[in-house]
């Protein structure tokens, strides 16, 4: 009796579990065209140089680059690169160079 209570009991458990996902739930994919330990941990953000001498801005807004490679911000604040290559932004953060005359910043 015992044997026939087992062998229904473990027919009917496997339709009470739940199936496994077959494909994970999040894609990592890797960063573009960033060197190797230039990119500070956990970027997300860029500023990327358009090709037409301006820049992108993170929130999609375009702001026209000057000859020393700065750019003023949409509220009137003036970025300027530094000696290192990399923008110190009005908040404190430090954006550094990507090697294709764009920023990333944290």
């Amino acid at each position: 009796m015992r044997l026939w209570l087992v062998l229904a009991l473990s027919a009917t458990l496997p339709g009470c579990v739940a199936p496994s996902p077959r494909e994970p739930m999040a894609q990592v994919v890797p960063p573009g065209n960033v060197p190797a330990g230039d990119a500070p941990t956990g970027s997300g953000r860029r500023i990327v140089y358009n090709g037409a001498g301006g820049f992108t801005l993170p929130d999609g807004s375009t702001v026209a680059a000057d000859a020393a490679g700065g750019f003023t911000l949409p509220n009137g604040t003036y970025v300027a690169p530094d000696q290192a290559g990399s923008l110190t932004l009005p908040n404190g953060s430090r954006c550094v160079s990507d090697g294709a005359r764009g920023y990333i910043c944290p």
